[in-house]
């Protein structure tokens, strides 16, 4: 009986979880349908870094930390774009002109705390023979760890260390719940994208490249999206607190 008992509630747990993709894909479709123009960001992101890469390529050391600010700042526009369409259904350009300072000290901090100690493990790991496999395996950790840090800029109050301490908290508490769509839909992007390719191959170059940035925006805002809506369902809530809004949302 108590078997029995146990092996239902993992399911309803279950239940509960594929619930809440839904509910977070069904609204990542609404908001992406009110804001399409959304997917044209990407684009001019990258016509901005390219620009200054050629800009700023003669002044090497210094056109280097000038062009890490500038994708600092665009990185920064994107979070804030993602953040008015999640809490106010609709983001304008004047949000993305605006969002290029809003949370660029944070993603400087951040870019800076972790560059410190990945600067020093790769001149100490590529001294031994095993390290290069050694930071593979280091930053493919600290990218699991660190995944939810995009969300927690935009949606908490935290700041600096704080925010990684946060992020690894949030992993560790719903890492199957958080990781397992964002792999998924990463594989689809994949698939996705060599299926473009091959669709567009034959048309001008001009064109392709128009329909290749359309669709990498497309799944990029979906993605990004749907991890804010899913961020907001999953932090600070427990497989309990889910299964009892489950309960109640079924039982309408």
């Amino acid at each position: 009986f108590i078997l029995w008992e146990c092996s239902t509630s993992r399911m309803e747990l279950f239940k509960a979880t594929l619930w809440i993709y839904k509910s977070a894909c069904l609204k990542t479709v609404q908001l992406l349908r009110k804001n399409w123009g959304l997917i044209f960001a990407p684009l001019a992101y990258s016509l901005i870094l390219s620009v200054a890469a050629l800009l700023l390529g003669p002044f090497w050391l210094i056109g280097g930390v000038i062009l890490w600010i500038v994708t600092a700042a665009c990185a920064s526009s994107g979070l804030y774009l993602i953040e008015n369409v999640i809490r106010m259904g609709k983001a304008t350009i004047n949000d993305f002109k605006k969002g290029f300072t809003v949370y660029l000290g944070e993603i400087l901090t951040i870019g800076f705390i972790l560059w410190i100690p990945m600067m020093l493990l790769s001149r100490v790991a590529y001294a031994t023979q095993e390290g290069a496999l050694l930071v593979l395996a280091i930053k493919i950790l600290a990218y699991v760890i660190l995944n939810a840090l995009p969300e927690l800029i935009y949606q908490s109050r935290l700041s600096g260390l704080a925010l990684l301490s946060g992020s690894y908290q949030f992993i560790v508490e719903n890492w199957v719940e958080w990781l397992l769509p964002n792999l998924l839909i990463a594989a689809a992007g994949y698939l996705l994208a060599g299926l473009v390719s091959n669709l567009t191959y034959w048309m001008p170059y001009f064109v392709q490249f128009f329909v290749l940035s359309a669709a990498f925006g497309l799944f990029l805002t979906f993605l990004m999206l749907f991890r804010g809506v899913l961020f907001a369902e999953l932090n600070g809530t427990t497989p309990r607190s889910r299964l009892y809004r489950y309960k109640a949302n079924a039982s309408k």
